[in-house]
């Protein structure tokens, strides 16, 4: 049971096993951005909520959003440390390197 839960959710939020797989990276974002809202939607009417859809409107905002902020911080520190070491191993050579070996010290 717990392989087949498993497996069912794969195949909708796994972009390397669901259909959207063919597409390109932007657009299987804005699809999956349709169907969270739709299925947001779906939900709060399906438990009468159509008075308080404002605020489970806002609460996946604030969600989703401090999600996108997040990554996107995460993404653009990865990439500012990748041009940081770049710039390191071309101004020095591997001949100035300095490798701390305890086995051979000791």
């Amino acid at each position: 049971m717990q392989r087949f839960i498993v497996e069912s959710y794969n195949v909708v939020m796994d972009s390397r096993k669901n259909p959207l797989r063919h597409l390109d990276l932007a657009s299987q974002h804005y699809v999956m951005q349709v169907l969270a809202w739709m299925w947001s939607m779906v939900f709060s009417l399906a438990f009468l909520s159509v008075f308080h859809f404002h605020y489970v409107w806002g609460a996946h905002v604030l969600i989703f959003g401090g999600i996108c902020f997040t990554v996107g911080v995460f993404r653009r520190a990865e990439k500012k440390q990748l041009q940081v070491n770049k710039a390191v191993q071309q101004q020095y050579s591997r001949a100035s390197a300095c490798a701390w070996q305890l086995d051979r010290e000791a």
